[in-house]
């Protein structure tokens, strides 16, 4: 018979090894926190062609003059909402890059405006982007080929999980992303979630902060390597001392530090990539 403490011990290590089973499940279903939610949010059918001090951003599109045909980026927000004024200034930089831009507000139709309200699901997150996705597709201006995600924190957490071909199966969608960019996600998620999946086969780049305690860049290692040498189109920085939201206002009770330089380059890096992907 065992002792009751060593019952006790096999009874944990029984425990454990089932969140790790759990936390590397590759079913991304399973990745996604509850209560599912896979009802889209809905895009205004006009289009601008710039966007000012005080555009309305929200589910909009946005094109360069001309008749194109444009690569298109469809961009999601933090945690902090679509009105957090970052997230316009990326706007603007994609569209002066001669992008079209589809700016997702994944909170504001549901009746928040932030994460320290409600956290929302990865699975409305998906949702919204396929939506967005399929919004773009039918434009005569945007070239079908070339349609990205871009999404920091919260979004780029959804897009670490449109580089899996399970993304586009769980909300039926036979269109997929041509790449995603990553801003200061990670590769798991308080060793329960996994978000980068090892059946990713569409490339997505991840920018990461050495010093990021919001979405530590560690459990991306060594899985991006091992990824990567499997043939997955995985790519990856990680910028040296930056912290999450390296692109925003500093709050240092957040662990956040703004860093001018680090967001020059990791946008330097996103339009590098973009570019490349076809």
């Amino acid at each position: 018979m065992f002792s009751n403490t060593r019952l006790n011990s096999l009874l944990l290590s029984a425990l454990v090894a089932v969140c790790s089973a759990e936390a590397y499940s590759q079913d991304l279903r399973a990745q996604f926190l509850p209560p599912l939610d896979f009802k889209p949010v809905t895009f205004s059918g006009e289009t601008k062609e710039s966007i000012g001090m005080f555009t309305d951003i929200a589910n909009s599109t946005f094109k360069p003059p001309g008749a194109g045909p444009f690569p298109a980026v469809v961009l999601m927000h933090s945690c902090g909402g679509v009105k957090n004024p970052h997230i316009k200034q990326h706007a603007q930089e994609i569209l002066q890059q001669g992008y079209v831009v589809l700016v997702v507000d994944s909170f504001g139709p549901r009746g928040f405006e932030n994460c320290a309200a409600r956290v929302l699901s990865g699975s409305a997150g998906v949702a919204d982007a396929y939506a967005a996705l399929a919004s773009l597709s039918v434009k005569p201006f945007v070239d079908k080929s070339r349609i990205y995600q871009v999404g920091y924190s919260w979004g780029a957490i959804i897009a670490t999980m449109l580089a899996s071909p399970q993304s586009a199966t769980v909300v039926g969608s036979s269109s997929r992303f041509t790449a995603t960019v990553s801003n200061y996600s990670s590769c798991s998620f308080e060793n329960k979630y996994q978000l980068l999946l090892r059946d990713s086969d569409r490339p997505v780049l991840m920018l990461l902060g050495e010093l990021d305690q919001e979405l530590p860049p560690a459990s991306c290692f060594p899985l991006l390597n091992e990824m990567k040498a499997a043939g997955s189109p995985v790519h990856w920085h990680v910028f040296p001392g930056a912290t999450h939201a390296w692109d925003k206002p500093s709050f240092p009770a957040r662990g956040y530090a703004y860093n001018e330089q680090v967001t020059k380059e990791a946008t330097s890096r996103m339009f590098t990539f973009l570019s490349q992907q076809r």
